[in-house]
């Protein structure tokens, strides 16, 4: 009962802060960096470890994941445009220098909710950027290792007799550990970016119920843009970039819901010593 209160009044707290604005400036952000924002990640990537295709396609998959299927003629169109090559320092600073805008734009919205006055210096702003990108790429190469159990074991079984795969072991890493995945990236976003200090069982809160409603929120888009909203009378051959854009508003909106829980649930824990 506790948490469906903290909910609705995080709700309330999301319009009451200028929620709407905040996502709408997070979704044109979000969409001007995107691909430099991944160009980034892949460039350092293979700065660090070479080319590695696997990779980058293991990388692929999981961000096209987070999209609805109706965005689906967007995002391959954006795919094609991350690749590695190997570039120099300065491309590299240039890639990262254009992504910074993101976590610039998603700090500030979070400093809002939890009425932070006080901004950053940019240098500290862009070193908590880059420990961010750090960890998301940490993150990736685990959940990459993990998902590389499966096939590695199906290669083996030959030499291997009784070497077998359950079902569950398979659903785990195919469903469940994509979603640890963005559980724990937009925990670390919670407590990372504002400029306050964050607990960390708080910011689980709000993420898990941020990573839980992107899920349902993606199928309902889908479903919803399909089947009543005939975006594609209105905008033309616009309909999916339309539809991008909507779903990056819709997501953003549901991140800055998750921070007012974080933020909530902090007070009213805060409430009961």
């Amino acid at each position: 009962m506790k948490s469906a209160r903290i909910i609705g009044r995080s709700v309330i707290d999301f319009f009451r802060d200028d929620g709407l604005m905040h996502a709408a400036s997070m979704s044109y952000f979000t969409i001007m960096a995107l691909v430099p924002f991944c160009l980034f990640i892949v460039t350092l990537f293979g700065h660090l470890l070479g080319n590695y295709p696997e990779f980058y396609n293991f990388f692929l998959n999981k961000l096209m994941s987070l999209f609805p299927d109706v965005t689906k003629e967007i995002t391959r169109d954006i795919s094609q445009l991350i690749f590695f090559k190997g570039i120099g320092k300065f491309g590299l600073l240039l890639y990262g220098l254009l992504s910074y805008q993101v976590f610039a734009s998603y700090e500030t919205s979070l400093n809002a909710i939890f009425k932070v006055k006080k901004k950053r210096s940019f240098i500290f702003s862009a070193l908590i950027s880059l420990s961010v990108v750090t960890l998301i790429i940490a993150l990736l190469i685990t959940s990459f290792a993990a998902a590389s159990i499966i096939p590695l074991l199906k290669a083996l079984s030959p030499f291997f007799p009784g070497l077998t795969i359950g079902k569950i072991t398979q659903f785990t890493i195919r469903f469940i550990l994509p979603f640890i995945l963005v559980l724990l990236t937009v925990t670390m976003l919670y407590v990372l970016l504002p400029k306050t200090k964050v607990q960390l069982r708080d910011s689980f809160r709000g993420a898990l119920f941020t990573a839980v409603f992107w899920e349902v929120a993606k199928h309902i888009f889908t479903w919803y843009v399909s089947s009543f909203a005939h975006l594609g009378k209105i905008y033309g051959p616009l309909t999916a970039f339309i539809s991008f854009l909507l779903w990056i508003f819709y997501a953003s909106a549901i991140f800055l819901v998750g921070a007012e829980i974080v933020h909530n649930a902090g007070i009213v824990r805060k409430d009961l010593r």
